[in-house]
């Protein structure tokens, strides 16, 4: 990435602020003027004791987990539980690091065919999923089709937050917004901002939910991380007075 390349531009980090400050970081130090507006706010679901009982059991063969977000929910539970993890990317991988937890599987992409395939042999295999109250099920059928006993958990919510009008003018004068979820492109969708500022969406899945929801994408990195997404957006204004 060239040097300072998005100095003087603005852009939007919609994450929520206890998981923006990597992306912030890496952003500023090509000179952008970052403004960090949650869209979305995660809550771990009130009743953990199924997650608890499902990890204190400790006959687990894979947690699986689809989201940093998932790692957040769980917690303290991780570091008892005697099994392997897999994580879906890079940025899930290091949600689990952070708790001294090495991930035994990352697939190069997320699809519900690759990772599946990364954890076989499945027959008679039990994998723990703890995922958001509306995850699709493709991840849980694929893996019960290859013979594994499949326990999905609901570990969190994802629920909109409304911006300030200070946030909200933020987000105007931007020239880029990121999206890192389709629950983010939603709440940005709700509020009637597309428009001027370039939508930049973290991989293909969130880009088709911001399609779905009226915003126009612009930007949707090869490499589904936060690191991707800035170099793509140092790629784009790279050239640009």
């Amino acid at each position: 990435m060239v040097e300072q390349s998005l100095r003087g531009k603005r852009v939007v980090v919609t994450r929520p602020r206890e998981h923006a400050e990597l992306l912030v970081r890496g952003l500023e130090a090509l000179g952008a003027d970052v403004s960090v507006v949650p869209l979305i706010a995660i809550e771990p679901l009130a009743d953990g004791g199924e997650l608890a009982r499902l990890v204190e059991q400790g006959d687990n063969d894979w947690i699986v987990f689809t989201s940093a977000n998932a790692v957040y929910a769980m917690g303290s539970l991780l570091p008892h539980a005697r099994t392997r993890f897999a994580a879906v990317g890079p940025v899930t991988a290091a949600a689990l690091r952070v708790l001294g937890l090495e991930p035994a599987f990352v697939p190069e992409r997320f699809a519900a065919e690759e990772i599946a395939a990364g954890l076989e042999p499945l027959e008679g295999a039990r994998v723990l999923l703890p995922q958001s109250e509306i995850a699709e099920p493709l991840l849980a059928d694929e893996l019960r089709a290859r013979g594994a006993n499949v326990a999905a958990v609901a570990a969190y919510r994802t629920v909109p937050r409304r911006p300030t009008e200070h946030e909200l003018a933020a987000v105007r004068a931007a020239d880029a917004v990121l999206l890192a979820s389709g629950s983010a492109a939603r709440s940005l969708a709700a509020e009637g901002l597309a428009g001027k500022p370039l939508v930049v969406c973290i991989g293909p899945t969130t880009a088709a939910a911001a399609r779905s929801y009226g915003l126009e994408v612009g930007l949707v990195p090869d490499e589904a991380t936060g690191e991707g997404m800035i170099e793509a957006l140092a790629s784009h204004f790279g050239g640009r007075g």
